[in-house]
């Protein structure tokens, strides 16, 4: 008869090492998702590596102070090369992915008029050049009162803090911005398109109330005009979801462009029914609008490109660099062609 063996307990290291593995592999398990998928953290667990970083570009003098930023912002115009609009639809998971490549936030890295602690207050915009421009709302670049002082920035998704180095152009009745920021490499533009309708298919990707990588879907609601002190613009309301923090962050279609970005919320209510309990002041949201601004007036800052010209004067028939003469050749006579240097007969 064999002997009854026993079972010693594991060495304290063995066991420190088993239960180790088994903890990695329980969060694994809870962390798991599909490829290429990260479970985000929300926008406040990176604020002090933000503030870290933007004090060091601080003291290099890397930052673009507040009274730059309000001579810049008299500026109407920029020259940028925009990437084509792109004219085969995505799925969705694909608009996200484009849309979360974009995106980047922008704000200010200021103190404040009652401490001297660093604080940074940022919201939406989106990239549309490679080399970081960006696009995003006027009214998120204008210094609060309580800026004691203050400095410009932008941070990308993966959470780096980038230096704006000028506001290329903004218009205010608009609600559109165009600044430039320093990357380090070249980054994922959204093209811009102007022609959308109502009902067409429209996505958000933004950081709501700090939430960040919030990514919903709805549709154009309609175009109108926007009425207040005494002017108006055109402005668009869409049903996707935003809410505060939003702003500047890029609105898409279904093939990946940007038609334009987040600006505002508003909540239309009544007053309460008699015969509640609630005071009389006090309303009850019946409809929340959400209100963009529009491609259109992002390009409206643009200058189109047209390149240098050069006018040629010859023979009918003749070859003109990579054209030629395409008038009725039967006259004998001499025309005139335009030719832009920057490629093409105009």
């Amino acid at each position: 008869m064999q002997a009854a063996q026993h079972v010693d307990a594991p060495p304290a290291r063995i066991r420190r090492l088993a239960t180790a593995v088994a903890a990695c592999l329980f969060a694994g398990v809870l962390l798991a998702q599909a490829p290429g998928v990260n479970i985000v953290r929300d926008r406040g667990e990176q604020f002090d590596a933000l503030v870290k970083k933007a004090n060091e570009y601080r003291a290099d003098g890397a930052l673009l102070p507040v009274e730059q930023v309000k001579q810049q912002l008299s500026r109407v115009s920029c020259s940028l090369k925009l990437p084509r609009k792109a004219t085969r639809k995505l799925t969705d998971r694909q608009i996200w992915r484009r849309s979360q490549a974009a995106h980047v936030r922008v704000g200010w890295h200021y103190l404040c008029t009652k401490c001297e602690h660093w604080h940074q207050n940022l919201s939406g915009g989106y990239f549309i050049t490679a080399d970081g421009a960006i696009a995003t709302c006027c009214h998120q670049l204008e210094p609060e009162a309580q800026y004691r002082e203050g400095y410009l920035v932008a941070a990308n998704e993966n959470g780096d803090l980038l230096p704006v180095i000028e506001v290329l152009a903004a218009n205010a009745r608009t609600d559109v911005a165009i600044i430039r920021a320093k990357v380090s490499a070249p980054v994922t533009p959204l093209p811009l398109n102007p022609d959308a309708y109502p009902g067409d298919t429209v996505y958000c990707y933004s950081d709501p109330l700090g939430r960040s990588g919030y990514f919903s879907k709805g549709i154009v609601n309609r175009f109108y005009m926007q009425r207040r002190n005494h002017d108006e613009s055109a402005r668009m309301e869409v049903s996707t979801d935003w809410a505060r923090g939003s702003s500047g962050a890029a609105v898409l279609d279904l093939y990946g462009n940007a038609i334009g970005h987040v600006s505002e919320i508003a909540t239309a209510g009544s007053a309460q029914p008699p015969g509640t309990n609630q005071p009389s002041q006090v309303t009850s949201p019946m409809m929340v609008f959400h209100c963009a601004a529009r491609a259109a007036d992002v390009l409206a800052l643009i200058k189109k490109d047209r390149g240098r010209f050069l006018t040629l004067t010859t023979p009918c028939g003749c070859a003109l660099g990579d054209g030629t003469c395409s008038t009725d050749r039967t006259g004998g006579g001499e025309v005139q062609y335009r030719f832009n240097l920057t490629g093409g007969v105009l």
